[in-house]
């Protein structure tokens, strides 16, 4: 029986399984069903099975998918959820996409570690339902979104997870806040409200939210966020002095294609032919050069009072 080819299709309930783990089973799933270590061997000698975890193997001889990997994860620590940026792809936020898969488990759990698994140990655990019989074990959305922000290794890269997922509509920054409730203490818990409450007033992105005090501090308090307009949606509109309007872009690594840029400037013609100023702002400098970007709004609303004075 073993070395058939169709070994698959022999073993009843065999083919169920692995339609429900992507081609994945466990050792020990695979003996409940009759196929004990031997027969695994042979499948592994014959080139049709490879052994992709210590207790894991894959019923095929391909490279593993990323649907595959995250059950390679979870089979490999069974009584864990796939979770943080990992559980939020499956959630189809897109932009923050893992090497590693990330992996939460209970505190008692002792899997050995293994190359491209990333594990987290927690106690905040309750409620968290867990079946392999029902799919991928994944933490929600929310906790999701907390768990990833909090695990990231500096608070600018939390702030993105925590935007990104509000603006693509995964969760509300209601649904975070309640979590980070029952979070407790964890890192990057002012920068996480913060970026919560920069996408709850509109702003779309991190750089976007970074650059509001840095108008605060110019002198230039009164601004829109993303303001429609024909064809277009400008990030921020700033009142200036002088009654005229200042639409600020904050340009993210995307802007740097010669592509782009003809769509840039498209753009900053339209801008121009409605009587508005433009300034465009690399989202790094934002966040590199705060103090140069201040001296650069401190010209623009000097010379807009100028203006005003004159008249």
């Amino acid at each position: 029986m073993s070395g058939r080819a169709d070994f698959t299709r022999t073993v009843p309930g065999l083919a169920e399984l692995l339609a429900r783990q992507s081609g994945l089973a466990r050792r020990s799933q695979l003996r409940r069903l009759g196929v004990v270590d031997w027969h695994v061997a042979r499948q592994v000698q014959a080139g049709r099975w490879q052994l992709v975890a210590p207790e894991v193997v894959s019923c095929d001889n391909g490279r593993l998918d990323r649907e595959q990997l995250r059950w390679r994860a979870v089979l490999h620590a069974p009584t864990g959820w796939v979770a943080g940026r990992s559980s939020l792809e499956t959630w189809r936020l897109s932009g923050y996409e893992p090497e590693s898969v990330h992996i939460l488990v209970p505190r008692d759990a002792r899997p050995v570690r293994l190359a491209g698994v990333v594990l987290h140990v927690s106690d905040r655990l309750a409620g968290l339902p867990h079946s392999l019989d029902g799919g991928l074990p994944r933490t929600g959305p929310a906790r999701s979104v907390v768990d990833a922000a909090s695990w990231s290794p500096h608070p600018r890269l939390a702030s993105g997870v925590v935007v990104a997922a509000i603006q693509q509509r995964l969760v509300t920054p209601h649904e975070i806040d309640d979590e980070l409730a029952r979070a407790g203490r964890i890192r990057h818990k002012v920068a996480i409200r913060a970026a919560v409450a920069g996408a709850a007033v509109g702003g779309e992105s991190v750089s976007e939210i970074d650059v509001e005090p840095l108008l605060r501090r110019a002198g230039l308090p009164s601004f829109r966020r993303q303001v429609g307009a024909p064809g277009r949606r400008d990030d921020l509109e700033v009142d200036l002095p002088d009654g005229s309007v200042l639409v600020l872009e904050i340009d993210g690594p995307s802007h740097d294609t010669p592509e782009s840029r003809w769509r840039d400037s498209e753009r900053d013609a339209d801008v121009a032919a409605e009587g508005k100023l433009l300034l465009r702002l690399p989202a790094f400098v934002v966040s590199s050069d705060p103090h140069g970007v201040v001296r650069r709004l401190v010209r623009i609303r000097e010379a807009a009072e100028q203006r005003r004075d004159r008249r």
